[in-house]
């Protein structure tokens, strides 16, 4: 066989599947908010040229429409969430938006997900349907599923294509409770001469840590003030063991479990003495009480 031959007889071979180009793209994307685990799997199909989609062609106004092609998009999450502050449990569903011109769109989570796109379900119980205001926004050529913005308590999941974007509010379980009761803070209430130790246990610097009681948290903060940490939050882990929490613009915005623990300890009821370590269990600094 001839060089030319042998090349013509490449070209009409079929590509192997792994190598298969597709008009839409399957994408994903994955976050995890404080071990809570959400996925959006889905096919990104592309506007090529139509400046206006929705309200023609499967996407008509009043239609059930999947924010994707091929096979319906799925939403998977590993522990309960809130969407738009509607429960929904823990499980993979897939994914379908009712569209309005006019009003919020409807987003309906489907337990059944291998679901062709042009086949939307019928309504039933086992569904979860929730509001979402889809707004006017720049133009996106491919439809896309991000994760823009984040807190310690959820985040936002934004839908964006053509010229509509359409934020999702989650909220996820937390696995720390940031407040304590009046009576349980009152015996670590007070103030510590704070001392920083190297790695060789010799005192570095000296502060005082003020621990207080507001707003139904455990707070502290360091004379001279400590420009990370400032006012931040006393998160219990353990009976007398506690993480910093630091806040970002009023909220907490990061427990710094394990990287950081101080344990208290009392006598007579009262704290007395706090030593602090880092997640390899070296001691980084003591405070005792200042009477």
């Amino acid at each position: 066989m001839t060089r030319t031959a042998v090349v013509l007889a490449l070209l009409v071979l079929p590509l192997p599947l792994s190598a298969q180009v597709r008009a839409s793209e399957l994408g994903s994307v994955s976050q995890t908010i404080d071990g809570t685990k959400l996925t959006v799997e889905y096919s990104r199909p592309r506007t090529r040229g139509r400046d206006t989609l929705f309200g023609k062609y499967d996407m008509k106004w009043g239609d059930r429409w999947t924010p994707g092609a091929n096979w319906a998009t799925t939403f998977e999450v590993s522990k309960p969430v809130k969407l738009n502050g509607h429960p929904v449990p823990k499980g993979k569903y897939g994914v379908w938006f009712v569209l309005r011109k006019d009003a919020d769109w409807t987003v309906v989570l489907e337990p059944k997900v291998h679901i062709y796109h042009l086949s939307p379900p019928d309504s039933n119980t086992s569904q979860i349907r929730f509001a979402a205001h889809a707004e006017q926004a720049p133009f996106t050529e491919v439809l896309t599923f991000s994760v823009p913005a984040l807190r310690m308590t959820g985040g936002t999941l934004l839908f964006q294509w053509e010229h509509i974007r359409m934020p999702i509010d989650v909220e996820v379980e937390p696995s720390l409770v940031t407040t304590i009761s009046a009576a349980d803070a009152a015996p670590y209430l007070g103030r510590y001469t704070w001392t920083e130790l190297d790695r060789t246990g010799k005192a570095t610097s000296t502060s005082v840590l003020t621990v207080t009681h507001e707003n139904g948290t455990l707070k502290g903060n360091y004379t001279p003030e400590d420009s990370y940490f400032k006012n931040f939050a006393l998160v219990r882990i353990a009976p007398d063991w506690f993480a910093p929490g630091i806040y970002d613009k009023g909220e907490l915005y990061e427990v710094l479990k394990p990287d950081m623990t101080l344990e208290f300890t009392r006598e007579n009821g009262k704290a007395v003495k706090i030593v602090s370590r880092d997640e390899d269990d070296h001691v980084m600094s003591t405070a005792v009480r200042i009477p």
